[in-house]
């Protein structure tokens, strides 16, 4: 009776860190969710450990608060933790994939995942195909070698040393490339006969944000390159100076 008993303690008392963190408008610290439920911080903090592992909730590494993470974005897609984001980038994106034809994704760092938070097809019958909730590889493609080289250096680094040593190597080159481009561009590396072209995006005040990319069928690229580029970095433009 008393291991039931705790055991439903436990339940309710994540329960009301959960509705907690999902009822706020910003980030939590461990100080914040402690005073707003009156669970003890050392139990607070367990509680907070497990839900990150299991991906429940997500940690901003630079200032240790807490918001709900991948699983429950995913398990409530239709309810966005990005829509100013999305409403500010979707007419800027619908005109790009006008201009390229190509589909237009968005895409966030949540956690050790890239996560798609927004798409717009063009209405072409053969086009790529991405859908809100998509997880992002990060270790091939330019949608996810995007991400990773503009995500936090530790959580890079997180992701690096648990990618062994060769492809560890590989991938530093990888980043410190698209870091001085500015830009990746990748044919059939994540998906076969699809190529995209990705950039960072950066707000008014120069942080990064999130990925932007184009993608489609890897043979409408050649030699289109520079041109789709510059329609992406002018799209990407466009949104961080409303951000």
């Amino acid at each position: 009776m008393t291991e039931r008993k705790n055991k439903l303690d436990a339940v309710g008392k994540v329960a009301r860190i959960m509705n907690l963190l999902c009822s706020s408008q910003h980030n939590l610290s461990i100080r914040d969710i402690e005073r707003e439920t009156d669970i003890p911080r050392s139990t607070v903090h367990r509680f907070l450990a497990s839900l990150e592992e299991q991906e429940w909730i997500y940690r901003d590494i630079e200032t240790d608060q807490y918001r709900p993470g991948i699983k429950f974005f995913l398990l409530h897609r239709n309810v966005s933790f990005y829509d100013e984001l999305i409403r500010i980038s979707d007419p800027v994106m619908r005109s790009l994939v006008e201009k390229t034809s190509k589909t237009s994704i968005m895409s966030v760092m949540e956690g050790k995942e890239g996560l798609c938070i927004h798409t717009v097809e063009p209405t072409m019958s053969v086009k790529f195909v991405a859908h809100k909730g998509m997880k992002i590889p990060l270790q091939s493609g330019a949608t996810g070698k995007i991400l990773l080289a503009y995500c936090r250096k530790e959580a890079r680094e997180k992701i690096l040393h648990k990618s062994g040593y060769e492809k560890a190597a590989q991938l530093r080159k990888d980043i410190d490339e698209i870091r001085l481009r500015g830009y990746a561009i990748s044919k059939e590396e994540w998906i076969e006969h699809a190529g995209d072209i990705s950039v960072p995006l950066f707000d008014s005040k120069g942080s990064f944000v999130a990925q932007l990319g184009i993608a489609g069928l890897a043979t409408s690229f050649d030699g289109r390159e520079e041109e789709l580029l510059e329609d992406l970095q002018e799209a990407a433009r466009k949104i961080g100076q409303s951000l």
